[in-house]
């Protein structure tokens, strides 16, 4: 399996767990949240691999955006995504920070996450 593979793969499972958290009785909002942020990176990084375009081990989205656009310009359009989905990649895990998160916020960052996979998946070969 190659290293992009890896990538798509684990992107892959973290929106199962979005799937299935939401089709449960008690939704996990936070949960749901930095699974779609996770996801994002995840797709992120699998076309920065796949491009083999170097970037740091990090968490931010914009920045993983930005060396994204290196390659193609139209990544451009997925700041308005991670934007949303940047603060949900440590916060939610800690008490206090995230605490009132509800299931639609879980839905929209599914619905974020969603975007940038499929948009990935469309420029992935450009």
């Amino acid at each position: 399996m190659k290293e992009y593979e890896k990538w798509f793969k684990k992107a892959e499972s973290d929106l199962l767990t979005i799937t299935n958290n939401l089709s449960a009785q008690n939704i996990p909002a936070d949960s749901c949240c930095f699974h779609a942020q996770q996801a994002a990176e995840k797709y992120l990084k699998a076309y920065l691999t796949s491009h083999k375009i170097s970037f740091p081990k990090t968490h931010q989205l914009e920045l993983l955006v930005k060396k994204s656009c290196e390659r193609n310009e139209m990544f451009s359009q997925l700041f308005i995504y991670t934007r949303k989905l940047e603060v949900f990649g440590v916060s939610p895990r800690y008490p206090d920070e995230f605490d009132d998160l509800t299931v639609e916020d879980a839905k929209q960052a599914y619905q974020n996450a969603i975007a940038i996979k499929d948009f990935v998946i469309t420029h992935f070969f450009k």
